[in-house]
């Protein structure tokens, strides 16, 4: 099987509190629940939304290739 994703973050601990990108700090700790994570993150779009430029925000495959190995 293979998953392709496009992640925004979450309180797993991918992403460090308190450091900054262009859309500035991420609004939630990591030590929120996954609710409360969600909730800050969509509480701040206008922090963060204007930074989203179409294609350029999405992740486009060109192609995959996958093997089975015996």
């Amino acid at each position: 099987y293979l998953i392709l994703n496009v992640a925004v973050g979450g309180p797993g601990g991918f992403f460090p509190d308190g450091v900054s990108n262009a859309g500035g700090p991420k609004p939630w700790k990591n030590s929120d629940s996954e609710t409360t994570a969600a909730r800050k993150f969509w509480q701040q779009r206008k922090q963060w939304q204007p930074t989203w430029k179409g294609d350029d925000a999405a992740m486009i495959v060109d192609y995959v290739r996958m093997w089975q190995l015996q």
